[in-house]
């Protein structure tokens, strides 16, 4: 058995987050042995990640950004559970699980790469990202999760024989609507009963362009009284977007829910959903889960977003930040509900036939076992050509 452990920052609500909680979940506990190791405690997903039968939860308990004192404890970690693959969640859990796992020999290093280099870069971030990039000449495998971070992987310098693409995976077991839930969030909103429900899901942050999206509601807004707008997510802009909200006249059209784990209850009542992100995305999740259900999507041109949305055939594309442009892409939409229903219908089924969990848990259980297979390779031939 394989012991694979996954270093991460946090069990935070994120779309990072919740693919690590379906690998493990999948994971052939026959086969593997995952152990998740935040390096803080207290995630809103602890418990969660704890309730997966065959999964081990162990915190590293770091005291702040500044303790260096979790490179020691991960190291102790990797040496006294012999674990057999390391592969972290991002940064800066890929420092500390990748520099670690070099200086005891962990045999296999993957390195997961989710949504590429952020652009809008803070000085931690820039540290801890250009010493990744230097460790990850070191790792077996790095895995992006989009044809666009592949290529934002090789730029970065990453030999391309080592990276692989394994799209994320959707838990349809998890997208099955509560009625009575779903009537009440329908109620909250207020929705006329021949209304419409535009909708984003997704972490308040500024990578996600939240502004965008609140700017193309207000022209929604004013075009159409029967349209309602849901923000599903939370983050550190709940207040400035909130009042963001207010000063463009959406009052009581729209509705902040916070994070919901339930996300089917209100993506189902939801005509449309937004991804306004301005940042690299990878394959988002929101997109996928959306698709799922048969909501039609408005994306932003960014990253892998355009290798799930092909523009008026699986989705409406607009550019990065433009809000009159996907305020416009919404009310082709909403305008045309046949048009609307064969492309979310086109959509679904991209999803049912590329994008299912049990395809993404194989092709990183294939991973696990070829990279080790391709590291004992190589050190067989190295020792022989040594002999010669």
């Amino acid at each position: 058995m394989k012991t694979i452990l996954y270093p991460v920052n946090e069990l935070r609500v994120g779309g990072a987050e919740q693919q690590l909680l379906e690998l493990v979940r999948g994971l052939d506990k026959s086969r593997f042995h995952p152990i998740v190791a935040p390096l803080y405690r207290g995630g809103p997903l602890d418990a969660e990640f704890a309730a997966v039968p065959g999964v081990e939860v162990t915190h590293l308990d770091r005291r702040g950004k500044y303790d260096p004192s979790t490179l020691w404890r991960m190291a102790l970690l990797l040496r006294r559970r012999r674990v057999d693959v390391v592969q972290p969640f991002l940064s800066p859990a890929t420092f500390f699980g990748l520099l670690p796992a070099l200086a005891v020999g962990t045999p296999t290093k993957i390195v997961t790469e989710r949504c590429g280099v952020r652009r809008a870069r803070g000085l931690g971030y820039r540290v801890y990202r250009t010493v990744e990039d230097r460790l990850s000449h070191f790792a077996d495998a790095v895995v992006s999760n989009s044809e666009a971070g592949r290529e934002m992987l090789l730029a970065r310098g990453v030999p391309a024989e080592r990276i692989r693409v394994i799209y994320n995976g959707v838990n349809e077991a998890r997208l099955r609507p509560n009625a009575e839930r779903s009537a009440a969030h329908r109620a909250r909103l207020g929705v006329p009963a021949d209304g419409h429900v535009v909708g984003i899901l997704a972490s308040l942050t500024p990578a996600k362009g939240h502004d965008t999206f609140l700017r193309a509601a207000a022209a929604v807004a004013r075009g159409r009284r029967d349209a309602r707008f849901a923000v599903i997510g939370d983050g550190p802009l709940r207040a400035e977007l909130e009042a963001l909200a207010v000063g463009l006249g959406l009052g009581d059209r729209i509705v902040f829910f916070g994070n919901q784990r339930a996300v089917a209850d209100l993506l189902s009542v939801t005509d449309v959903l937004v991804s306004s992100s301005r940042d690299n995305e990878g394959c988002s999740n929101s997109i996928l889960e959306a698709m799922a259900l048969g909501v039609a999507v408005v994306a932003t041109d960014v990253g892998g977003n355009r290798e799930l949305v092909r523009d008026r055939l699986t989705g409406y594309l607009a550019p990065v930040g433009d809000h009159a442009a996907v305020a416009a892409a919404v009310e082709s939409a909403l305008a045309t509900p046949s048009e609307r229903a064969a492309i979310a219908a086109r959509a679904r089924q991209m999803i049912h036939s590329r994008f299912s969990l049990a395809r993404m848990v194989q092709d990183y259980e294939e991973l696990y076992l070829q990279a080790g297979e391709t590291r004992l390779a190589s050190a067989t031939a190295a020792r022989e050509a040594s002999r010669a």
